[in-house]
């Protein structure tokens, strides 16, 4: 999953555009963009995010209702590591989550299909960029975007967030 960034261009990886044309190719794997641009590797994707500028929480922070909202979490994983869930998964419960995807300029339907892409994945790896990095909300876009990676269980898992072998 890419937020605001285009490794085609920035090449935050090494290889990146074989590493994206790979990805590409696999049936087995996805690849999902969140970006208000068409970029290169949003024409690669699976499902291209065209969020609004600046508008990337509220497309976040729905990926995260539907989550919620589907029973999508890792529930095992959360329940060894997690404290604080219930408040947390309450206040996400109360994300309406058509209105964000409008307010994002972005389809619910591929909102859904990115989130079940998520939660099916042998495992996630989530880049951001500058695109939301030096965007308004950057903290909380960030936020919301680690949470995708914990809610599922992708996190100091291989191929996950903090093991990096989605690349080598």
């Amino acid at each position: 999953v890419f937020v605001g960034k285009n490794p085609w261009q920035s090449h935050g990886f090494p290889r990146a555009r074989a590493a994206l044309r790979e990805i590409a190719a696999d049936p087995k794997r996805a690849m999902i963009v969140i970006d208000p641009r068409r970029t290169e590797t949003a024409d690669l994707a699976d499902v291209h995010l065209r969020v609004s500028p600046g508008t990337d929480a509220f497309c976040l922070a729905a990926l995260l209702a539907v989550l919620i909202d589907e029973n999508l979490l890792d529930r095992d994983f959360l329940a060894a590591r997690a404290s604080g869930l219930d408040e947390l998964l309450a206040h996400l419960r109360t994300v309406p989550i058509a209105d964000y995807c409008a307010r994002a300029g972005v389809d619910e339907a591929l909102v859904r299909t990115a989130a079940r892409r998520i939660a099916e994945a042998e495992s996630v790896s989530i880049f951001e960029d500058l695109g939301i990095q030096q965007a308004p909300h950057s903290t909380l876009d960030s936020y919301l975007e680690k949470l995708v990676y914990l809610l599922t269980g992708n996190f100091g898992k291989r191929g996950g967030m903090n093991i990096h072998t989605s690349f080598a």
